[in-house]
């Protein structure tokens, strides 16, 4: 027996209303919270209020301008801003996470927004995050926090064309991830981002860019520069067996000094088509253990006992300075002659699951559009001529 039309046409009508979403809109300059926030002529004067009227689903767009205010995010929500630099989410330092994601169940998105200056006497002065968050085009800087100033994840996060910055853990004794803590129980995806001069301070500290306490960690076509930890791990710290994998990223002049202190720490990670150079005093690589390598690495140094096909171990891989080489965040160029031109894997650069690399950090192509040779270079950054 068919349906009659009533009862189809009710039908639909139903599953329209459960998969229906809306947009919140809120401008800082001139909204107000006694509006209705349903489109920009009558937006909300503050994002939290948005979120107090959204529901599971929806969307906050934020109009340019800084926004002094904590967030609590505790159901799937976009939090989508105009630009990283014109979208701002000021702590002043005052205390507390500046968003925070308690529900697991949720998944969360927040883009284009600086979140910058919290402070929060645990971890997460940025965000704690909880459930599955995706962070594009973002700025994550200038956060406090006794662990994971920028971010503490203790769900899953995939952080794409973002830079975390200038984050300090400051815990007094022990110290983890000036700019991420991964859990045990987190995993943390970067892709095409930059982690420059994040710190973590105290007498035992572990990890100046990220400390991933036996969580799942990826890096893909990112930079970790000017990171320090008066300990162990300038960049990274992967410690009680956790799993970390690195693809064709550079990681380059970190500090970290005390007790055999260098920019890897901590239990084996693999690299692949990767670039540890130039990082002091305590030289590339953790002595107490090998890192694992899927061939096409170069160290600067002896410490990462590279040992596959295609890596290369005592050679200085001929760097530029970091700066804005195109793309949305800072890269680390290679030079002209630089031994990791034209010498990742011949077979393609892949990330940790495999997924061919088709672009560099920048966005631009990989292999390089003007290259005789048509072969990925090791490292973020992909020279685009000869």
């Amino acid at each position: 027996m068919k349906p009659s039309l009533p009862i189809i046409i009710l039908f639909t009508a139903l599953a329209s209303q459960a998969t229906a979403s809306t947009t919140w809109y809120v401008n800082g300059m001139n909204g107000n919270d006694n509006n209705d926030c349903k489109s920009r002529q009558h937006a909300c004067k503050t994002i939290g209020h948005a979120i107090s009227l959204a529901s599971s689903g929806d969307s906050v767009r934020v109009a340019a301008t800084t926004y002094k205010e904590n967030l609590t995010i505790n159901f799937s929500l976009k939090i989508l801003g105009a630009s990283a630099t014109s979208t701002v989410l000021d702590g002043q330092g005052i205390g507390g996470n500046m968003v925070y994601i308690p529900n697991r169940a949720a998944h969360v998105t927040l883009s284009k927004l600086t979140i910058r200056n919290g402070g929060n006497v645990g971890g997460g002065g940025g965000i704690v995050n909880y459930a599955t968050l995706t962070v594009d085009d973002a700025i994550i800087t200038g956060n406090r926090a006794e662990q994971g100033a920028g971010i503490e994840n203790a769900g899953t996060i995939t952080i794409n064309r973002s830079t975390v910055s200038k984050n300090s853990a400051d815990g007094g004794y022990d110290t983890y991830g000036g700019g991420i803590f991964n859990s045990s129980t987190a995993r943390l995806m970067i892709n095409d981002s930059t982690l420059v001069g994040n710190v973590a301070h105290g007498e035992f500290v572990y990890g100046g860019a990220i400390y991933n306490e036996g969580g799942v960690l990826v890096i893909n076509n990112s930079t970790l520069t000017r990171n320090k930890a008066p300990g162990y791990g300038g960049a990274i710290v992967n410690d009680y067996q956790g799993t970390v994998t690195i693809s064709n990223s550079t990681i380059s002049e970190n500090t970290a000094s005390s007790g055999g202190g260098s920019a890897v720490a901590g239990f084996p990670m693999t690299f692949q088509n990767s670039i540890v150079a130039d990082n002091h005093p305590g030289g590339n690589c953790s002595k107490a253990y090998r890192m694992i390598s899927n061939g096409y690495n170069l160290s600067s140094d002896g410490t990462c006992h590279f040992h596959k096909t295609g890596d290369v171990n005592n050679t200085e891989p001929k760097l530029g300075m970091l700066g804005n080489h195109g793309g949305p965040t800072q890269t680390i160029p290679e030079m002209l002659g630089s031994p990791t031109v034209d010498t990742g894997n011949p077979n393609g650069c892949t990330d940790g699951q495999g997924h061919l690399l088709k672009t560099d950090q920048r966005g631009y192509q990989r292999p390089g559009k003007y290259k005789s040779e048509k072969r990925c270079d090791m490292g973020a950054f992909e020279r685009q001529s000869d």
